[in-house]
């Protein structure tokens, strides 16, 4: 299985020792793209476990939508 996942940050977030205890001294980064607490993750992973393998995932506003296609563009 494949996701989709659209970035509209241009940059990293840094995390610093502050963030940590914001996060109770462990934080876990999102790698899955899902999370709307970036780059923390939210647990929005679990939303994935029945994902068929060979099929690819676009997730909008929390639904999930099979993607045919996914095609570049030169520009």
């Amino acid at each position: 299985m494949g996701r989709e996942v659209t970035h509209t940050a241009t940059g990293p977030t840094p995390v610093g020792e502050e963030d940590l205890e914001e996060q109770g001294g462990t934080a876990f980064i999102c790698q899955c793209g899902l999370s709307d607490t970036k780059p923390y993750c939210d647990g929005s992973h679990n939303e994935t476990d029945d994902e068929e393998e060979g099929k690819t995932y676009k997730y909008v506003d929390g639904e999930r939508r099979e993607v045919e296609e996914i095609a570049y563009s030169d520009e």
